[in-house]
């Protein structure tokens, strides 16, 4: 018998910061009307579904069936998987104003400058004239979108889901462990079985640098709230701060016992994941969008011992067992798009992220999009996503990456760079002192 339930992540309110700074900059040119084939529209699309992954595939289907919907129209699709070459063209768009019909900026700290700048769209009218899309998404999803000081909504949400820990139970259990670790110190002690039984405990590619940087996150969430992250970003707090220090000591505690491969400064994230599918390592922090590569044979041999839980907490940091770390990722649309580019943008943008594409996407990919209508059939889904998903729903307070609510878009390499320097010997009052010169130089 097929068991349905409405997914409903309940993402908390808590996610809307205060705290998002802004300052003017020169706009762009305010042409924004583009001529397609046979004087049609085009609609350039910059996110970051590319490569080969499932979910690219759904994303890739619903651009055909726009196109055969609309032969007229011209699709170009600039998405990168890679994050470095993503990053590098929508500066440039930003630099001249000329955004993509469709985009992405992760982090919320700027998005008030954008928004005076004409950059984004407010959706909030579109989500109200269509309320079986628009009412659709969580209110803890949009909220996050919602700007103090602007009125509106200025993006679609178009992912979700628990950042947090796959492991691998067989690993665990012949290295003694019965049950995964719910405490920091219980997991110092798992780690140090696992180095001894043989195992790499976490595996960690830290050469691509946003896994250092989403272990600190982990870290720093539980040990001082998400409501920390937004002071840091505000200022009220700083990065040579003992509490914030004492985060980054925590990433270094874990290198000095050993959790990670010897080479892990050195390794790649395909590298370490591989590590991690293949049984050499027992644990790996991942998103979501690891799912359907976990629950593959063929990509994950060991895929019937892998299983999920949130990141141990700090006993002495109770209040804080449920602040997590979650993927939360948008469609965001130009400022300047007008008439029939301005609908058919629209239109997109709403197959793209209605029920019946966020029923697929969750089904065949275990890809989350955070609405609370979709009619999910679990027989169709991975064990694995069910407990995710259930794990979310659990937060009580919700971040992305801790430099989201900085207005200094230098701190995610900063951040990230600081923190993998530990790996080769820094210390975590180094780290911080040099992450800290990234904001007091910038004044």
């Amino acid at each position: 018998m097929k068991a349905k339930r409405l997914i409903a992540l309940g993402l908390a309110g808590l996610m809307c910061a205060g705290l998002l700074a802004g300052c003017g900059s020169s706009g762009g040119d305010k042409d924004s009307k583009k001529e397609g084939k046979d004087g049609g529209v085009t609609i350039r699309l910059l996110t970051r579904m590319a490569g080969t992954s499932p979910q690219v595939g759904i994303y890739n289907d619903i651009l055909d069936e726009f196109k055969e919907k609309h032969p007229d129209v011209t699709i170009i699709d600039d998405s990168q998987s890679d994050e470095s070459a993503f990053n590098n063209i929508l500066s440039t768009d930003i630099a001249s104003g000329n955004m993509a019909n469709i985009f992405r900026i992760q982090g919320v700290a700027n998005l008030g400058e954008y928004i005076d700048n004409g950059l984004l769209l407010n959706v909030q009218p579109y989500l109200d004239e269509d309320p079986e899309w628009g009412g659709g998404f969580t209110e803890g999803a949009l909220s996050y979108y919602q700007v103090p000081g602007h009125e509106g909504t200025y993006a679609v949400p178009m992912e979700s889901g628990l950042i947090g820990v796959y492991y691998n139970e067989d690993l665990f259990k012949k290295a003694g462990i019965d049950k995964f670790p719910e405490t920091w110190t219980d997991l110092l002690d798992a780690v140090k079985k696992l180095k001894d039984s043989g195992v790499i405990p976490i595996a960690m590619g830290a050469q691509t640098t946003y896994m250092a940087g989403h272990l600190h996150d982990q870290i720093f969430y539980k040990w001082a709230g998400t409501e920390a992250a937004k002071k840091l970003g505000s200022r009220d707090m700083k990065w040579t701060d003992p509490e914030v220090v004492e985060t980054l000591q925590y990433v270094k505690d874990l290198i000095d016992a050993g959790a990670f491969d010897e080479s892990a400064a050195g390794i790649q994230d395909n590298i370490a994941m591989s590590q991690f599918q293949n049984g050499e390592a027992a644990m790996v922090i991942t998103g979501p969008w690891n799912i359907s590569t976990f629950t593959d044979p063929a990509e994950t041999p060991v895929k019937d011992s892998i299983k999920v839980a949130k990141f141990p907490y700090f006993e002495e940091k109770p209040e804080f067992k449920n602040e997590d770390m979650q993927t939360l990722s948008p469609y965001m649309i130009s400022g300047k798009l007008e008439g029939k580019e301005l609908d058919l943008t629209i239109e997109l943008v709403k197959m793209l992220t209605d029920k019946d594409a966020a029923k697929r996407f969750a089904e065949e990919c275990a890809f989350l999009i955070p609405r609370t209508d979709i009619d999910l059939d679990e027989s169709k889904c991975e064990p694995l996503f069910i407990d995710n998903m259930e794990l979310g729903g659990t937060s009580t307070g919700i971040g992305v990456d801790v430099f989201d609510f900085d207005p200094l878009t230098s701190m995610q390499d900063r951040t990230r760079n600081s923190i993998v320097s530990m790996f080769t010997g820094t210390s975590a009052e180094d780290a911080a002192k040099e992450i800290q010169a990234e904001i007091d130089n910038a004044k």
